[in-house]
């Protein structure tokens, strides 16, 4: 059964997913040309990655281990207890985790314009294993 905290978790990348779809094919000069655009498109992405990063934290934590100190290692984790399939593409979707947003930088064009015309179908593969594993425990 999904908890309350996850649920709302995959909500919210559920939310962020349409969104991000919803905007069709991205290129840098689409973001370089209108800055709201840019904007939305970041926050979707921080919304899908950080929502990424906490569920494999709460799966990590749920099997007795500390919260692990990087995005990746928390992807690793899940893939170990199961809760996700040993796609390589895991990994590389969160990297977002760790970029420096707290310094008020602008994401490069170039990271999300591939997170939103090609990694889409990997976050939405993301919730789908991870709730038929909350589903089964």
């Amino acid at each position: 059964m999904v908890s309350g905290v996850v649920a709302q978790k995959l909500q919210a990348l559920d939310r962020a997913l349409a969104e991000l779809r919803s905007v069709g094919r991205l290129t840098a000069n689409d973001l370089a040309n209108d800055w709201r655009l840019q904007r939305a498109v970041e926050r979707a992405a921080l919304i899908l990655v950080d929502v990424a990063v906490e569920v494999c934290q709460h799966v990590a934590g749920a099997a007795g281990k500390n919260r692990l100190p990087s995005s990746g290692d928390a992807i690793v984790r899940c893939v170990r207890l199961g809760a996700l399939s040993d796609q390589p593409n895991y990994v590389r979707m969160v990297r977002l985790a760790s970029f420096p947003v707290y310094r008020y930088e602008a994401i490069p064009a170039e990271l999300l314009v591939e997170l939103a015309n090609e990694q889409l179908d990997d976050f939405a593969r993301f919730r789908n294993e991870i709730a038929a594993y909350f589903e089964s425990h």
